[in-house]
């Protein structure tokens, strides 16, 4: 597979990843999460936030997680899932520049995987 295909986000993912996402079980926090791409220590994932601001809606985000910092690197409020398509295949680029780049005992990260469930966010 070429680096442009495993960068590539299309639509039939998202729908499927969407879906993903709504069959997993929630959280104690009610948010629920998929991985979208997980490279090293870096994954994407999909990340669904209950509204406490409005009642039986909830917010998509994007986010870059840092899994050796247990940190987000960045992330994005998506409004549609066109946005998760467009936001996401730039972050699976970032995600994979990163891990190339970050080296641990002298080697640089090994691509893990593109596409596997998650757990929900603790």
């Amino acid at each position: 597979m070429s680096v442009r295909q495993e960068n590539t986000l299309d639509m039939d993912r998202v729908y499927k990843l969407y879906v993903g996402l709504c069959l997993t079980p929630r959280s104690e926090s009610g948010s629920r999460t998929i991985s979208v791409a997980h490279f090293g220590t870096f994954e994407v994932r999909l990340i669904e936030f209950v509204n406490c601001n409005r009642h039986g809606s909830s917010d998509l985000w994007i986010e870059l997680y840092r899994h050796d910092t247990q940190s987000s690197v960045d992330s994005c409020l998506c409004r549609d899932l066109d946005e998760v398509e467009n936001l996401g295949e730039y972050l699976i680029s970032q995600a994979r520049e990163l891990c190339e780049t970050n080296v641990e005992g002298g080697l640089p990260y090994q691509h893990a995987a593109v596409g596997r469930s998650a757990m929900s966010v603790n």
